[in-house]
C-alpha cells in the first residue's frame, strides 16, 4: 500500500473534535470533509491516535465513550489511511470504552484479535 504524503497532526484532530477555536475548526472541518468522502487522503499514525485520546481524556476530561464515538466516525472516513488495519483501531476503541486501562494497552492487545 502506498502511504499518503499528508500526515495528520495531533492538533488538527484536537481542533476538529473540540471546535474550541472557530477559525481553526473551520479549516479542519474543510480538511476532514475532503477526507470523509475520499476527495483527499492523509495518514493517521498510531502515535497521533493515542496522543489525541490521552489529551482529550486527561487534559479536557472528555469521557471515554464520547471520545470513542468521535474517533470511530473519523477512522471510517474513506480518505483516512493507516499503516495497520483500521479494524485494530476500532477494536481497541471498543475495549477502551468498556474497561479502565490506558488506551495504548488495548491498541497493542488488539493485534492478536484482528
Amino acid at each position: 500500500m502506498k502511504l499518503p504524503q499528508k500526515i495528520i497532526d495531533t492538533n488538527v484532530i484536537l481542533r476538529f473534535f473540540l471546535a474550541d477555536n472557530e477559525k481553526e475548526f473551520l479549516k479542519t472541518k474543510e480538511f476532514f470533509g475532503k477526507l470523509e468522502f475520499g476527495e483527499d487522503e492523509a495518514l493517521l499514525t498510531e502515535i497521533v491516535f493515542v496522543e489525541v485520546i490521552w489529551v482529550l481524556h486527561k487534559v479536557y476530561g472528555i469521557p471515554r465513550k464520547e471520545i470513542c464515538l468521535k474517533y470511530k466516525r473519523l477512522v471510517d472516513y474513506k480518505g483516512i489511511k493507516t499503516v495497520f488495519s483500521k479494524e485494530i483501531f476500532l477494536e481497541s476503541l471498543n475495549l477502551y470504552t468498556s474497561h479502565s486501562y490506558r488506551y495504548s494497552r488495548y491498541f497493542f492487545g488488539s493485534f492478536s484479535k484482528v
